[in-house]
């Protein structure tokens, strides 16, 4: 055998050796990647919460529509995005990381504006629980985001808690916007049944409606006060206008 030769047993316990290591090193590097891309994410959030202020600075203290229709004839159709857009130069912003696949919308779309549109964020635009959910507290309990059905947006000064009231949030990818307080996953969190995939219970995954927990069980909200924050489970009360519920 030539000197300084591996044995086929030496290089069989090296190769053992490298397959353990990568065994112990490939889950951290996974929970690293993920959470670079959750901290990417709240990035993203607090960039979105700061425009959506400094918009309600420019105009005269009201939010931006969920949606706004161009109207007579609603040729055109933006998104709170697009209102946003002159605060935030950057469109990967809109862009959640971790969103497999990415939300997208590309009807009626305004000259100028991207197309598709990037929808892995939702805003809060849910107009509270409807009576037969027989939960009277939270009927009509809305967030405060609406959508310019001949009524004008939301005045800052009906945010009874902008600290603690959500604005933008991850949204899933298979719904394009929230219109009642049954699809988020407080309801569930609250015991009143499953969070709603659209107008019913999603029974074949209950715990999060509309929301998407992609980072590592937990969701980025921007909020009105513009601060954003991981959530791993919202109260209902962090979807209202309203304070102290």
């Amino acid at each position: 055998m030539r000197k300084g030769a591996f044995t086929l047993i030496e290089l069989l316990v090296v190769v053992a050796i490298i397959a353990i290591l990568a065994s112990l090193l490939l889950p951290a590097l996974g929970r690293a990647k993920e959470k670079g891309k959750q901290t990417a994410c709240l990035s993203n959030m607090r960039q979105i919460g700061i425009a959506t202020t400094l918009y309600a600075d420019d105009n005269r203290n009201f939010l931006p529509y969920g949606y706004s229709y161009t109207w007579p004839g609603q040729a055109e159709l933006y998104w709170w995005q697009d209102l946003c857009r002159p605060y935030i130069k950057s469109e990967p912003v809109y862009s959640c990381p971790s969103a497999r696949p990415h939300g997208m919308w590309s009807d009626l779309r305004p000259p100028g504006t991207p197309k598709p549109l990037v929808k892995d964020y939702l805003c809060n635009a849910q107009g509270g629980a409807y009576p037969s959910s027989g939960k009277q507290f939270w009927v009509n309990a809305s967030g405060p985001f609406v959508n310019n059905w001949g009524n004008p947006s939301r005045s800052m000064a009906e945010i009874q808690d902008p600290v603690g009231t959500i604005t933008i949030y991850d949204g899933s990818t298979n719904v394009l916007e929230i219109w009642r307080l049954e699809q988020v996953d407080a309801w569930y969190n609250a015991g009143f049944g499953p969070a709603f995939l659209g107008d019913s219970p999603d029974t074949k995954n209950p715990t999060m409606g509309h929301v998407a927990k992609r980072h590592g069980g937990s969701f980025a909200g921007s909020f009105c006060d513009g601060h954003a924050q991981a959530v791993r489970k919202s109260t209902l009360g962090m979807w209202t206008n309203r304070g102290g519920d």
